[in-house]
């Protein structure tokens, strides 16, 4: 059995900043053809980060990462597991709010 989850894809509100490039995650979205299995929140550090077309990389500060993404929704393409720290490393795509939420 490989445990590759690469392609994996997981999304939900970014809870609280760990670093300048690592975030705790609340699942609320999970692919249904997904290889891995998600805790209710997840540790992700990031590989890449999206927020609109030129992609960041995650060299930021703490306090930068919480401004881009704090109470953000997120989706994250899992790239694999640290198996040292148990996080998950994921390419972070920002995700705009419906138009007509309130």
């Amino acid at each position: 059995m490989s445990d590759s989850l690469d392609g994996d894809g997981i999304g939900g509100a970014v809870l609280e900043i760990l670093t300048g490039n690592a975030f705790r995650l609340l699942v609320s979205h999970t692919r249904k053809d997904n290889v891995g299995d998600y805790g209710k929140t997840e540790k992700i550090i990031m590989g890449l980060i999206k927020d609109s077309e030129e992609g960041q990389k995650p060299e930021q500060t703490r306090e930068d990462l919480e401004r881009a993404l704090k109470g953000k929704f997120v989706t994250c393409k899992v790239q694999h597991r640290d198996t040292k720290t148990d996080a998950l490393v994921c390419n972070v795509f920002v995700q705009r709010p419906p138009e007509d939420s309130v």
